[in-house]
């Protein structure tokens, strides 16, 4: 199971670099116009990477991912939705550094003006589309003026000639080059996000168009143009097109009526025939997609009958890649990965041809189970071994041989402290047998001691003091 961000660390380190002016005016077409298409984190993420870049520097100063998270309040999987929005709407250029270390560079882009964005079909249609056509009246108007009469003025406006006075010296100057390795900052325009053309077939529309005896000559590259984003935006196919075009187009000039095409398109949105395509976020998609695929594979894991443990060892072996997995346990021993290691993990998925997710269970089974401080070559190989011949494709499998592995071991110390017990009591070992006396064994019953009569007992006692006095007599 993969997902989009899974590559974003918070660790991981990011510059902001500014190559172009951003005015005030720019910031303002963001907040009216661009941020009801990408959203609260993405216009906040953007203000926010404009605002690292201050007192007329071009970039800012090392930061962390964890900044930004924090700073936002966003886990890793909203803030890479964030970026991916200002990415394809024109709004931010994201530069990953190729070899070494990551490094992430955020480069913030001017927006359209306001005249080339509502110019601009899609954009002005993708706004429609998320505030509605009053609301996009309201803008329009927000970002227009009134023209004033000018028949009655004159333009009195100085020339630059009028006023400076350019010397011959002036001419001999010559500007200073720049050193290598640096640029100008300047005013760029603003990109608008580029469709492809290629799921709408132009030929075949010509083909239904020249039936009608259309002017091909009308399909201009901006007429063109709306076609691929009525195409994408509504689900229009090519005979759908040919009618709207039919319906936009002037019977005397054979031309285009953009206007026209627009009205034709949007009245038809909400019919059955031409039912509207919302405008959907593949990261969100995404995101659904792999919730949904998780509970289905925690349903299918609990009838198996695992247990939860198990169940979220799986789903977190299936979620990360190997050496994010081996890092993870790592860093909770108090330990790095060492460089033997990332090589015994590439070594595993390139010639064990192990699913990332099994070699996710036997890094665990080593460093937790096995409680090695460091991966064992030649014990991890012959374990990959044993898998790959057994067909363990998935990490529930390798459990189960996990299960299976430490059975036997477990079986076999018993039986090797069976072996060791039966050698040392063996029959080469002289063993001493005690006979019990008779009073002693268990089939007796209770001794009772009874006392001798007391003229026994008298005469007893003068025969033991006669013996104890001729004893003395004897010492002397």
């Amino acid at each position: 199971m993969t997902y989009p961000w899974k590559e974003l660390s918070p660790k991981d380190p990011l510059t902001v670099r500014q190559t172009a002016f951003i005015s005030d005016s720019d910031k303002q077409v963001v907040a009216l116009l661009y941020q009801p298409i990408i959203g609260p984190h993405a216009y906040s993420l953007y203000m926010l990477l404009l605002a690292e870049v201050t007192g007329g520097l071009y970039k800012s100063e090392d930061r962390l991912h964890a900044d930004l998270l924090s700073t936002l309040g966003l886990g890793i999987p909203e803030l890479y939705q964030a970026r991916v929005r200002l990415e394809a709407i024109g709004l931010l250029n994201t530069y990953l550094k190729k070899e070494g270390d990551k490094h992430y560079i955020y480069e913030p882009c001017p927006p359209l003006t306001s005249k080339q964005f509502f110019e601009d079909d899609l954009m002005r249609l993708l706004l429609m589309e998320y505030v509605g056509e009053n609301k996009l009246r309201l803008l329009q108007e927000k970002f227009t003026y009134p023209l004033v009469d000018q028949a009655h003025f004159q333009k009195i406006t100085k020339s630059f000639l009028d006023v400076y006075d350019l010397s011959s010296q002036a001419y001999s100057n010559k500007a200073q080059a720049l050193p290598q390795g640096q640029a100008y900052l300047q005013a760029k325009n603003g990109q608008s996000p580029k469709l492809s053309t290629a799921t709408f077939d132009f030929q075949l529309l010509k083909q239904f168009l020249q039936k009608e005896f259309f002017n091909q000559d009308a399909l201009t590259d901006e007429v063109q143009s709306a076609i691929v984003v009525y195409h994408h935006m509504y689900g229009l196919d090519e005979m759908a097109m040919a009618n709207h075009l039919l319906r936009a187009a002037n019977l005397e000039t054979g031309h285009i009526n953009l206007r026209e095409l627009e009205k034709s398109v949007l009245d038809a949105r909400d019919q059955p025939v031409h039912p509207a395509m919302p405008l959907q976020d593949k990261v969100m998609s995404t995101i659904e997609k792999q919730s949904q695929k998780a509970d289905d594979r925690q349903k299918e894991l609990t009838q198996a009958g695992y247990t939860p443990a198990e169940i979220a060892l799986v789903l977190q072996s299936e979620r990360m890649t190997p050496m994010a997995f081996i890092n993870g346990i790592k860093k909770q021993k108090n330990g790095t990965v060492t460089s033997a290691e990332k090589k015994l993990v590439s070594v595993l998925l390139a010639d064990h041809k192990l699913e990332p997710a099994v070699l996710n269970m036997l890094i665990y089974y080593s460093l937790v189970i096995q409680k090695h401080p460091t991966l064992v070559k030649n014990i991890v190989e012959a374990i990959a071994n044993d898998w790959t011949q057994s067909n363990v494709t998935k990490p529930e499998q390798a459990i189960e041989k996990t299960k299976q592995f430490v059975g036997q071991k477990k079986a076999a110390a018993e039986k090797r402290e069976e072996n060791r017990s039966a050698r040392y009591y063996g029959k080469n070992v002289v063993r001493k047998v005690e006979k019990l006396p008779d009073w002693a064994k268990d089939n007796q019953g209770p001794v009772t001691e009874e006392l001798l009569p007391e003229d026994v007992q008298k005469k007893f006692n003068e025969r033991l003091k006669k013996f104890r006095n001729s004893g003395k007599a004897g010492d002397s």
